[in-house]
């Protein structure tokens, strides 16, 4: 596509209540747009990176630069403009000489494929899962709980969360909040609802015995019938996983650790998983995070689709990413009102009964969604735009 200009901004989303995570509390969803102009249309993308750089090297005022520094003069000075303009499977050549950087990346790539997909008259989800049996026509609702300062609070919150639709809830553990939180989970989501625990990366193997974040404990968490627990140790600890994994009946998924299809087909072949969390933005790329899910699917590995505190445009993205058919356990594709109070464009709902509901995948071409252009006018905190 030819691009013309490139926008991008920052938005400030305050979030209904705070999310609390073991790498830090997010009070206000501070987020990097980006819009691609040309003569033939326009796409948007988000980048996920967080306000701070807890989850990631990367965060928001590091990804405006670097967009609108690097990447954005690299796209509109792309020599073959003058052959019909750049496509997003020629991004990596394009960007092959700025090392890191994945989540603003995965921005640039996820608005061009929506410019794509709207001047091909396709839906981003179809784009994603273009062979037989395509991309399913909604996904099972899963939400993720921050950490909370009592079982019985964080039971309260899951029965709320159950009757609201919910079949799939995640919460967050840390050590020293982890095995009563978990028991009053379970005994309030009963045994049908499915039950994840996310530590990022909070618990050692290699510290002494009894200490409060020695992940040896974690196999107290066997009796509770989990899917998974998603990243107990380090990001870069795949040998440590993979003893882990020899020494627990749960599952292990990885979030953090995996960071490129090579790195995700390795903690598998050893053993450091066996269930995979697919974050596109994670990768740097939607379409190799499609491509992760084709070799899950092709080799009956369980994935899901991760999300990080997602403005409406990326988790419309999100919601194409796990409409494929690779994505065969539900993941944390939630209601805009569990996160905001108001969104860049219209929300996203929970349809059917407590505890089995589902959301809709958009069905227009590219992300599907209309942006409220006022709207993100008035959330905005900063912007520049880049012409060719």
């Amino acid at each position: 596509m030819r691009i013309e200009a490139v926008e991008v901004r920052i938005v400030a989303l305050p979030l209904v209540t705070p999310f609390a995570a073991s790498h830090g509390t997010t009070s206000i969803r501070t987020a990097v747009l980006v819009r691609l102009a040309g003569p033939d249309g326009e796409g948007w993308g988000e980048c996920a990176a967080l306000p701070e750089p807890t989850y990631s090297a990367e965060f928001v005022d590091d990804a405006f630069l670097t967009i609108r520094d690097v990447l954005a003069p690299r796209l509109l000075t792309n020599p073959v403009f003058g052959s019909g303009g750049v496509s997003s499977v020629e991004l990596p050549a394009l960007f092959a000489d700025v090392v890191g950087h994945p989540m603003a990346k995965a921005a640039i790539e996820m608005a061009l494929l929506d410019f794509e997909c709207r001047s091909a008259n396709v839906s981003l989800a179809h784009r994603l899962a273009p062979n037989p049996p395509g991309p399913t026509a909604s996904v099972p609702a899963g939400v993720a709980i921050g950490l909370l300062d009592t079982p019985d609070a964080l039971a309260q919150q899951i029965a709320a969360q159950i009757a609201e639709g919910y079949g799939r809830v995640k919460i967050k553990i840390a050590p020293g909040r982890d095995i009563e939180f978990v028991r009053a989970a379970r005994e309030a989501a009963g045994r049908d609802i499915i039950l994840v625990v996310d530590a990022n990366g909070a618990y050692r193997i290699d510290g002494s015995v009894g200490e409060i974040d020695d992940a040896r404990a974690l196999s107290q968490l066997d009796e509770f019938d989990l899917a998974c627990i998603e990243q107990p140790l380090a990001a870069d600890n795949l040998l440590d996983h993979a003893e882990l994994a020899r020494r627990l009946d749960t599952p292990i998924c990885l979030d953090e650790s995996l960071t490129s299809a090579s790195i995700t087909r390795q903690a598998l072949d050893m053993g450091a998983c066996s269930v995979v969390c697919v974050k596109a933005p994670r990768y740097g790329s939607w379409l190799v995070a499609a491509d992760v899910l084709d070799h899950c699917a092709g080799n009956d590995i369980p994935a899901w689709v991760g999300g990080m505190l997602d403005t409406g445009l990326g988790r419309a993205a999100n919601i194409a990413l796990a409409a494929h058919p690779g994505a065969t356990m539900p993941g944390d594709i939630s209601a805009t009102s569990r996160f905001f109070s108001e969104d860049v464009c219209p929300p996203f709902v929970v349809d059917g009964p407590a505890g089995a509901g589902s959301i809709a995948v958009p069905t227009g071409n590219g992300l599907g969604v209309a942006v409220d252009q006022l709207r993100i006018e008035r959330l905005t905190t900063n912007v520049d735009l880049i012409r060719a």
